[in-house]
């Protein structure tokens, strides 16, 4: 009998696409000490701020700046759970967490930033769900924005106190879709997104980046009922981090308010008045919204190309239906959405046929879906959600 290894990312997608998962929802999470538990018999020694890395070889600092960490059973109070100095949480998953300050006013207190090294480097194009819950210290007078996860390919010590930027890193940034100010202080919200890798990313950093002026600070009211000195600063409670391989941008949903949605549609270029009635055939591209197949009724390009054809009875059109690289993959978990290029296709078809009573012979659908994008930059997939006219003569 032959037997064929199979990777870990790939048995998840081959789970997921016989509507299974892992018998542990982490057990594909690339980020060891996820939660920042401390053993319980060792939480005695917790004593007070910057003691993360005497507890954990897995997380370290990327700068001078030490890591702060919380446990139920930390001898001082200052970093026990849910009530320490900086305020009031319950851990996020499990029963501790780490503290994280993003933004500072005050000269002595100074951004820290969170580095793991994981389990394995991110493979080649396998795209991964990112994430971690914050939760804004009670104590705190700004809450701000630009938190976010960084890949790199190497570790980083920077030899001292300062922020650190985007552009020292080789992997994406991820951060929450709106980038909003994160400012909830009783409960915990998710920052979520997908990278894909290249092969060499082997190490992850939590933090604020950016300079100060590039964030977006909102001051805080201290909620009623809290005692204590409120710092001039943005600290965060940090639980719950995760990387995991996965096939579609839809699995990595924060929430369902955060489902993926997309409604752009690409404009098009405009037709030149002068234009031969091959050229107006060849530009009247029609595009769609993420997921989408119906065809606008107000897209004025169609009208003019059914005039052309009708004048000239004998020409044939190649309808060539396209979908988006993401629309591909959500094809393979939700048959909804499979071969979306060839239903676009066969939509305008019916168009023709239907609304403009033309022959349905005269049309040749031509599916390509995900093979022949119009761009590959990341910014402009909604240029590739198409249906392209090829004159047939």
């Amino acid at each position: 009998m032959k037997i064929e290894l199979i990777t870990k990312s790939a048995l998840t997608g081959l789970l997921i696409c016989l509507g299974m998962t892992l018998a542990n929802g982490q057990e594909d999470n690339l980020v060891p000490d996820p939660s920042f538990e401390i053993k319980e018999k060792e939480q005695k020694n917790l004593k007070g701020y910057g003691q993360l890395e005497e507890f954990m070889e897995t997380w370290n600092a990327a700068t001078l700046v030490p890591l702060d960490v919380f446990a139920a059973g930390a001898k001082s109070t200052r970093v026990q759970v849910p009530n320490n100095t900086y305020g009031t949480q319950s851990a996020s998953d499990g029963s501790g967490y780490a503290g994280i300050r993003v933004y500072s006013k005050d000269p002595k207190s100074k951004r820290n930033y969170y580095q793991i090294e994981l389990d394995s480097r991110l493979e080649k194009n396998q795209l991964y769900c990112v994430s971690f819950d914050i939760s804004l210290s009670d104590l705190s007078r700004y809450a701000v924005n630009n938190i976010g996860a960084v890949f790199h390919d190497r570790e980083t010590e920077q030899g001292n106190e300062g922020t650190l930027s985007t552009k020292n890193f080789s992997g994406g940034l991820v951060q929450h879709k709106t980038n909003k100010v994160m400012s909830l202080l009783d409960g915990w919200e998710t920052v979520c997104g997908t990278v894909i890798g290249s092969g060499t990313e082997g190490y992850m950093i939590i933090g604020g980046f950016g300079s100060d002026n590039d964030m977006e600070v909102e001051k805080v009211k201290k909620p009623a009922g809290v005692y204590g000195t409120v710092e001039n600063h943005a600290y965060y409670y940090l639980d719950n981090v995760s990387v995991v391989p996965i096939q579609a941008k839809s699995q990595c949903a924060c929430s369902a308010a955060d489902e993926i949605r997309d409604d752009e549609v690409y404009g098009g270029e405009m037709i030149p008045e002068s234009a031969t009635d091959e050229e107006v055939i060849a530009l009247s591209t029609v595009y769609y919204a993420f997921l989408k197949r119906r065809y606008n009724a107000f897209d004025d390009r169609i009208p003019r190309m059914v005039e052309i054809l009708k004048n000239n009875p004998t020409w044939k059109v190649k309808v060539i239906g396209h979908s988006d690289e993401d629309e591909f993959n959500e094809g393979k978990i939700n048959p909804r959405y499979r071969d979306l290029g060839q239903k676009r296709a066969d939509e305008m078809v019916k168009v023709f046929v239907e609304q403009y009573g033309m022959a349905a012979d005269r049309f040749i659908v031509d599916p390509v879906e995900n093979l022949d994008p119009a761009t590959t930059s990341p910014d402009r997939t909604a240029e590739n959600r198409r249906v392209v006219f090829q004159l047939v003569k």
